[in-house]
């Protein structure tokens, strides 16, 4: 003690000498607090809507906290097409604290039917994507049976299709189906909701449209609807009678509708690795993988730059089928 006491009196009469003791224990701070990441703090997983989309925010939010020590909520920011939550994320100040809830609809597909989003897909954090949820293709039971008579029925009339909304995932999903069967007079009826779109089917106003899984599969077990075939590599385990696209013969209808964890731009090397690892170790924890397959969605397990590549890749995919479609942004 009596040598620390000599050395700070000795240090006080050499200007430079203070600086030279300060430098190195501001360092130490530093590196303390982010070795502390997440600490004691909240942090705050921002939702852009609701469903499934905060179902899977409160599975990865109860992982997080129970790993890393925390508390992480979710916090719904609606509407715009999910945009207004991920304008708020690219907003936030890089550390860690706010993250965000990324899905197609906001990374890959409003940057392209939107003039102004508020941000850049590609400068965000991607952390991880773990969870798909597949699609059915959705028609009435009692009018069609199978895809052929989708498709010979088409030869005799104009088809109607419905979505909840020009430039949606469930509207590039049934126009990509649409062009791979080879349904050459179509025409797209967009409604509010995909209440509306079940009521319209069943009335026969429209055709046919597409689905998750997860928010279509009771009614179809129940026989108020019927499923012609799902997105995948494999048969939906909700709907395991369902055959996939692939086994019908359509091969270009991979929908990703993945779920992720984004951050800010410029989350901290140091932050970002941590939650990498913890989402690594989330993507393999049985009781996660249960709770997804149980909301009939499927793991998976794109982390960080893999997750990045993935998304980047479907911002273009779906950029030329909007471009294609002649959407032009609003």
């Amino acid at each position: 003690m009596s040598r620390q006491i000599s050395r700070r009196s000795a240090l006080q009469n050499i200007g430079f000498g203070l600086a030279s003791v300060a430098a190195p224990t501001l360092l130490s701070s530093n590196s303390v607090a982010q070795d502390a990441y997440p600490a004691s703090r909240v942090v705050t997983l921002i939702s852009p809507f609701g469903s499934s989309v905060d179902m899977f925010g409160r599975l990865v939010a109860e992982q997080l906290s129970k790993r890393l020590g925390a508390t992480f909520v979710v916090e719904q920011k609606l509407g715009a097409g999910g945009t207004i939550a991920t304008a708020y994320l690219n907003r936030q100040k890089p550390d860690g604290y706010t993250l965000g809830i990324g899905v197609p609809s906001t990374l890959s597909i409003a940057p392209h039917i939107y003039k102004n989003v508020g941000y850049r897909p590609q400068d965000l954090t991607y952390l991880a994507a773990l969870m798909s949820a597949p699609s059915v293709l959705i028609v009435a039971p009692d009018r069609t049976k199978s895809l052929r008579d989708l498709v010979e029925l088409s030869k005799r009339r104009s088809l109607n299709f419905g979505s909840p909304g020009v430039g949606s995932g469930m509207h590039l999903g049934v126009e990509r189906f649409t062009t791979s069967a080879g349904i050459a007079n179509a025409i797209h009826v967009p409604f509010k909701s995909t209440e509306a779109l079940t009521m319209a089917l069943v009335a026969g106003d429209i055709d046919y449209y597409m689905s998750v899984t997860s928010a279509s599969a009771a009614l179809i077990k129940s026989g108020r609807l019927a499923a012609l075939a799902v997105t995948g590599d494999a048969r939906s385990a909700d709907l395991p009678g369902v055959p996939t696209f692939a086994e019908i013969g359509l091969t270009d209808m991979d929908l990703p509708n993945f779920y992720g964890l984004v951050g800010p731009p410029g989350l901290p090397k140091e932050i970002t690795a941590r939650l990498e690892s913890t989402l690594q170790t989330i993507a393999e924890a049985p009781d996660f993988l249960a709770g997804v397959t149980r909301t009939g969605n499927v793991p998976i397990s794109l982390i960080g730059n893999a997750f990045k590549e993935f998304a980047v890749s479907d911002l273009a995919r779906q950029g030329a089928l909007i471009k294609k479609l002649g959407i032009e942004p609003q």
